[in-house]
C-alpha cells in the first residue's frame, strides 16, 4: 500500500527564518511509523491566492494533504478564508469549541473576546478535531476520490497534540493494511562518506529493493537501509554484508 501525503506550511515567519518549521520532521516521523509516506513539504506566505493554489496542486497529486498555520485570531491568519474560497464552503462557528474555550478563559479569570472566538471558526462540513492544548481546533475535510485535507494550527505543541491524539489513530484505522518499512542502521566512524561509497562500489554492493541513505556528522556516518515489510530476509542479509565490508570502521 503506497499512501502518500504532502504538507503545506503557511506563514511569513517561516519564510523569513524567524520561526523554525518542525512540522515536516514531526509529521514525517508520525506517518513513517504507520506505513504512510510524506513525499513533499511546501512553505507558502500568508496570501490567499498562493495558499489556494498550493493546496489545489497538492490535492491533485496526493491522497492526504496537511495544512498547518494561519488559524489564530490575527488579521494575517487567513487559512480558513483561502480554503473556503478554494472548496466553495462557508466558514461557520463551532459552538462546542467556543464552550471549551470559554471554560478555559474563565478558569484563568478572563472573558472571551471576539478575537479569541475567531479561533473556533471552521469550514462547513469539516470533522472538527479537538485541540487539547490550545484554542483553534484541527479539521478533517473529506473530499471526493478518497482524498482528505487536514487543517492544523501552527504552534508545534498544538500541531503535534492534534496529530498524535486525533489524526494518527484515524489514519491507522483508515489504512489498516499499511505497514511501516523495515529499517536497519549501520554506524561508522573514521571513514568519510565518499570513501564509504568508493569502497562499496568497488565491492559491487548494490542491493536490489533496498533504499540506502547516508547521513554524515562529525567524523561519523550513519547508513540507513530501508525495505518493504515483506523483505525482512533481504534487508537482514544486506545489513550483514554491509557490516562485513565496513568491519574496520563500525561504530559500536
Amino acid at each position: 500500500m503506497d499512501i502518500q501525503a504532502e504538507l503545506i506550511s503557511i506563514g511569513n515567519e517561516l519564510l523569513s527564518g524567524r520561526t523554525l518549521n518542525t512540522h515536516v520532521r514531526d509529521l514525517g516521523a508520525a506517518l513513517d511509523g504507520i506505513g504512510l509516506q510524506l513525499v513533499r513539504n511546501t512553505t507558502v506566505p500568508d496570501e490567499i491566492p498562493v495558499i489556494g493554489s498550493a493546496v489545489k496542486e497538492a490535492l491533485a497529486r496526493t491522497d492526504l494533504v496537511f495544512v498547518s498555520g494561519g488559524l489564530g485570531p490575527t488579521v494575517d491568519d487567513i487559512t480558513r478564508e483561502a480554503l473556503a474560497l478554494l472548496l466553495d464552503r462557508k466558514i461557520v462557528l463551532h459552538r462546542p469549541t467556543v464552550a471549551i474555550m470559554a471554560e478555559r478563559y474563565a478558569a484563568r479569570g478572563r472573558g472571551m473576546t471576539p478575537a479569541a472566538e475567531r479561533q473556533a471558526l471552521v469550514l462547513e462540513g469539516a470533522v472538527v478535531l479537538p485541540n487539547s492544548v490550545g484554542a483553534a481546533p484541527g479539521e478533517r475535510i473529506d473530499l471526493p476520490a478518497g482524498k482528505f485535507l487536514f487543517v492544523l494550527p501552527g504552534p508545534p505543541n498544538e500541531f503535534n497534540a492534534i496529530l498524535n491524539e486525533e489524526i494518527v489513530p484515524w489514519l491507522k484505522t483508515r489504512y489498516a493494511e499499511a505497514r511501516p518499512k523495515l529499517v536497519r542502521i549501520v554506524r561508522t566512524r573514521g571513514i568519510g562518506e565518499s570513501d564509504i561509497v568508493t569502497l562499496l562500489e568497488a565491492a559491487g554492493f548494490n542491493p536490489p529493493g533496498i533504499a540506502l541513505g547516508f547521513y554524515p556528522a562529525m567524523g561519523r556516518v550513519e547508513i540507513r537501509l530501508a525495505a518493504l515489510p515483506d523483505q525482512e530476509t533481504t534487508i537482514t542479509e544486506t545489513e550483514e554484508t554491509l557490516r562485513t565490508l565496513l568491519a574496520k570502521f563500525l561504530d559500536q
